[in-house]
Order: C-alpha cells, then structure tokens, then sequence
C-alpha cells in the first residue's frame, strides 16, 4: 500500500512540472545553455530558450522575434526577473502575427543555434545569438486577481473584522 502510494506522489509531482509537449526533446539530447551561445561557436546544436518578446519583425522569408532572455522554470515557463543574459533572436518560418505575439508576452522557443548575428538596439550594435526555430510555445498571460471581492455578504459586512496578514521583512 505504501509502495502504490509513494507511486502515485511521484507520478502526481512529475505531472505538475513538465515541459509543454511541443517544447520537449529526447531524454538524452543536451541543449545549448545560453550563455554558452553567447561565448562560443556552437553552430548547429540544439537548444531551448525563453523570455519577453521586446519586437517582432515580419520578413520576407519569415518572422523574427526579438527576445529579452530570462532563465526557464522545471515547466519552461521565462522567469521574468531583473536580471538577464541578454537578448536573442527567434527565426520562424511563416507569419506570426504581430498582435498575439506582442512585446511583453512571454515565449519559450525549441530550435537550433544558427550563430551570433549582428544588429541594433535602438541606436547601439548588438550580438544576437540566433535560434532558428522547429516549436514555439507563447504562455498564456497571468492575469492579477481582482482587489476586492464582493463574494461572501457577512465577511464584507462593516460588523466583520477584516484578518490582518503580517509578512515578515527579509
């Protein structure tokens, strides 16, 4: 019984963080970390990368996205903090519509490091590494819970106290 169980708890914890079917590879296949990119010539190897969309271009041969990079949680998911590697480039063949691929959402790209391009930002030169692209995943945006809820007449009655939440500094 205790065997099934501990089956079950492990079996249920791998569940809640897996990568997004159209993002994962073979178990044995090693990605290319983005730093990595940045310092050496790795062209051709296989990697995984994700982070803010700051521009989309669409071109004649296909689209380009613009990616401010940020380390991927066990899921894939960008880990938008203030701290990041850089910026790098997403080559996808086809359209991508600039509207639902919009700056400030966040995407996790599957593909194949073709180099490090140049380019601008803004008026500066900038290296991009490239990343031409087999799966693009964008993540559904998380929106904020409302501030107040007029959900339970007797807690929002002016006769309840409200709780008080103390969260200590760090």
């Amino acid at each position: 019984m205790n065997r099934l169980m501990l089956v079950f708890i492990v079996l249920f914890i791998n569940g809640c963080a897996t990568v997004p079917s159209d993002l994962r590879t073979e178990s044995d296949q090693a990605l290319l970390s983005f730093a990595d990119a940045r310092t050496a010539t790795l062209e051709g190897q296989s990697a995984r990368w994700g982070g803010e969309i700051a521009h989309v271009s669409n071109l004649q041969q296909g689209s380009q996205l613009e990616v401010v990079q940020f380390s991927l949680n066990a899921s894939g998911r960008p880990l938008k903090t203030d701290k990041s590697g850089g910026r790098f480039r997403i080559l996808v063949p086809g359209f991508i519509d600039p509207a639902i691929y919009a700056p400030g959402r966040l995407v996790t790209a599957l593909g194949t490091f073709s180099g490090i391009k140049q380019g601008k930002v803004g008026e500066q030169d900038y290296a991009f590494p490239t990343l031409e692209s087999e799966q693009i995943h964008l993540w559904p945006e998380i929106k904020d819970p409302p501030v107040h809820c007029d959900c339970d007449p007797f807690f929002n009655s002016p006769f309840m106290m409200r709780p008080i939440i103390v969260v200590p500094a760090k």
